[in-house]
């Protein structure tokens, strides 16, 4: 029996299947070029937050730390008479005013906090929005001062959501959230109780979204430890 030899066409295309095949083999046995394990990116995302919790907290330490050496600098002021008593009332007040100090007294304490039944929803969490919400009515409602989980809110403060925590003068708070306001507690009470007001609020309640607020004595609220980002100012003769 007689066999024809390989034609030019069938050694070339012999050829290119060797090569075909050698270039499957390596890019099979080659290492992939990407993280496939799911848990290695939360894992970096998770260090990437401790990270940056860190940062946060000594950040705050040394906004307290200077504020210590302000009111340590502002005492030697009284007690040396270099200024006016009446300049040093007027620094007080403009203290109390963009919350460098301390206050205390009466008012409310509300609890607002996602829905610990079901799958999260939109209307079953807690929304950046619904905080700047209260804050607003608080406001509006004459509060003197009113905190987020211990972050005293001031005319710089924000309230930002970043994926699943809310950002509050730099701090990434989760649920669940605790407002305090220092006012009158009677009519603060009646306005965050009003069904006409805060209704998409009210209404979550019916989901699962827990709001609950109650009046309080002896209120007491922490210094402003945020930073304030002045840009422009006047002075005043």
């Amino acid at each position: 029996m007689f066999i024809k030899p390989f034609t030019k066409l069938s050694i070339l295309l012999l050829l290119v299947g060797i090569a075909l095949g050698l270039f499957l083999t390596a890019q099979w046995r080659a290492k992939p070029s990407r993280v496939t394990s799911p848990i290695l990116p939360y894992t970096s995302l998770r260090e990437t937050r401790e990270i940056l919790q860190s940062e946060n907290e000594n950040l705050k330490k040394q906004i307290s730390d200077l504020q210590n050496q302000i009111n340590q600098d502002q005492e030697l002021v009284k007690k040396a008479k270099v200024t006016s008593s009446s300049s040093i009332d007027e620094l007080e007040r403009l203290k109390d005013q963009i919350a460098l100090t301390s206050v205390k007294g009466d008012g409310v304490r509300i609890v607002l906090a996602d829905s610990t039944s079901g799958s999260a929803t939109t209307d079953s969490i807690v929304h950046a929005s619904d905080l700047r919400d209260i804050i607003n009515l608080l406001w509006s409602s004459k509060a003197s001062a009113i905190a987020i989980n211990d972050q005293r809110v001031s005319a710089s403060t924000s309230i930002d959501c970043i994926v699943n925590t809310i950002l509050i003068n730099n701090a990434r708070l989760t649920s669940p959230f605790k407002i305090e306001a220092i006012g009158k507690s009677s009519e603060l009470f009646k306005t965050l109780t009003d069904p006409n007001i805060l209704i998409d609020l009210q209404r979550r309640t019916k989901l699962g979204l827990q709001f609950e607020v109650k009046t309080a004595k002896n209120i007491t609220l922490p210094v402003f430890n945020g930073s304030y980002n002045i840009q422009f100012a006047k002075i005043e003769k």
